[in-house]
């Protein structure tokens, strides 16, 4: 059974709303990529164009993204006018998915503050799994929403993860189970969109992701070590039960290149047209960084730990200011990198 993980609700100080500039800036970065990548290699004709955003949590930076899209389509289409017989006034019908506990309120109330060129319409869900007609969409869209895995790995009620609630600096095995748990949730995933996709549409991904010469254990991504250890510190203090950091691991994984290549030439229903791994350049604060973890974790941990230990454990990490300062400076900006990921459709499953 796939596993809800929403974004934090709301417009209050710790939403999502006003906690998601990191995730804007990927998507900044490959504003220019995807509208290259889509004037280049999409190859549909009709008067109505289908898009949704896979994981748009509540806004605002799926309008932005949904905007670029549309803006290249248009370029695309209306250049080639003179050359074939499509009429310049095409429309969209822009879809916002993301899982049925994501706060749609916000997002439609934020999206009808402006007009938009497109109709709009929400796709409760998971991504894992069919959400559309056979031969329906023309592109699907997803940025920081497919490293979410659709459960923490199952294997590790066997494997134990004891006091890690990751796999970075863990076993081996706790590693391989992430691994497979992730080939197997994007097989399902391509597996569901080649069936919804037209030939010649598309899927664009953009995530956090790891260069091949990083090691498993040092990811790059220490952030979920300082959570750990403000419930290492709890647990010390006798306020957390060890058994219960034992039994929680967060249902994230960060591909390489390699990564996604196997699973999409084993999947075998798109090729790849364009895969870049590049710099996020997002230089974001300490305590921003923080912020920006509890608008996107608070539920998960939440839902394990309950609200009280939740609340304390991010309260915790912000003590940890110089530490996580100097981890964001001496890796973090280094060795991060993002992942733009276009695949075109072959041919419907």
């Amino acid at each position: 059974m796939t596993e809800f993980f929403p974004m934090k609700s709301g417009e209050g100080v710790y939403s999502y709303t006003k906690n998601s500039s990191a995730q804007r800036k990927f998507a900044d970065n490959a504003k220019v990529m995807i509208r290259e990548a889509i004037i280049e290699n999409l190859d549909v004709k009709t008067k109505t164009f289908l898009i949704v955003d896979m994981g748009c949590s509540i806004g605002p930076n799926t309008f932005f993204a949904m905007q670029n899209i549309v803006d290249a389509i248009k370029d695309k289409y209306h250049s080639k006018l003179s050359l074939d017989s499509m009429s310049p006034d095409i429309e969209f019908h822009v879809f916002f998915n993301d899982h049925v506990t994501n706060d749609f309120n916000i997002l439609f109330k934020s999206l009808f503050s402006d007009q938009k060129p497109y109709f709009a319409s929400a796709i409760p869900g998971s991504f894992y799994g069919r959400l559309f007609p056979l031969s329906s969409l023309h592109i699907a869209y997803s940025c920081c929403a497919v490293n979410w895995l659709s459960q923490a790995p199952k294997e590790l009620i066997d494997v134990k993860n004891k006091g890690r609630i990751h796999y970075d600096g863990a076993s081996i095995e706790v590693w391989n189970a992430y691994v497979a748990q992730f080939h197997k949730d994007m097989g399902v995933f391509l597996s569901a969109r080649a069936k919804e996709i037209v030939p010649g549409g598309l899927i664009v991904l953009i995530l956090p992701a790891i260069p091949s010469e990083i090691s498993y254990s040092k990811i790059g991504y220490k952030m979920f070590t300082f959570l750990e250890s403000s419930l290492i510190d709890m647990v010390n203090e006798g306020i957390v039960e060890e058994s219960l950091i034992d039994s929680f691991n967060l249902p994230i994984y960060f591909p390489s290149i390699e990564d996604m290549t196997k699973v999409v030439e084993k999947n075998g229903y798109f090729s790849i047209k364009r895969m870049e791994l590049t710099n996020p350049q997002s230089n974001i604060d300490a305590k921003s960084c923080i912020s920006h973890l509890r608008a996107s974790l608070e539920g998960t941990f939440t839902k394990h730990f309950g609200s009280k230990i939740a609340n304390e454990m991010f309260e915790r990490t912000l003590e940890k200011i110089e530490e996580i300062s100097a981890w964001l400076e001496d890796e973090y900006y280094k060795t991060s990198r993002q992942l733009l990921l276009v695949l075109k459709c072959k041919i419907n499953s």
